[in-house]
């Protein structure tokens, strides 16, 4: 192998392990969401998360602590900053989150998105 194959990670499609992922209570605003994740890669320092992540029905809150981009790849989802205008995104949208942001999630019944965090400090999933 090259140098630059050594530095490669390759996560096959065929390894996913979704794992519980459940919202905290106290976001719970209605529903009784199941919540999963499949963390697909990390960088060594754990500041650097790739993974999917799928929900079912409910609405919660979300405040960012983090860099995050998404893209829905299945389903729907509502995303309302504080005191802003809702947007309805669906499979093939992108969004940005940025570190401070409140945000309110409501999932009318399925969602499924792929994301990319970035936090200053080492992230444990």
């Amino acid at each position: 192998m090259d140098a630059l194959t050594t530095k490669m990670e390759v996560n096959p499609g065929s390894s996913a392990r979704f794992v519980d992922f459940p919202i905290p209570a106290e976001q719970i605003r209605e529903g009784d969401p199941e919540s999963k994740v499949w963390i697909t890669a990390q960088s060594a320092d754990r500041k650097l998360t790739h993974g999917v992540w799928h929900c079912t029905p409910c609405r919660f809150t979300w405040d960012y602590t983090w860099d995050e981009f998404v893209m829905i790849v299945d389903g729907e989802v509502i995303i309302e900053e504080d005191g802003g205008e809702p947007y309805t995104l669906r499979a093939g949208d992108c969004i940005y989150f940025t570190p401070g942001l409140k945000t309110t999630w409501r999932i009318p019944a399925y969602v499924k998105k792929v994301f990319a965090i970035r936090t200053s400090e080492p992230l444990e999933l």
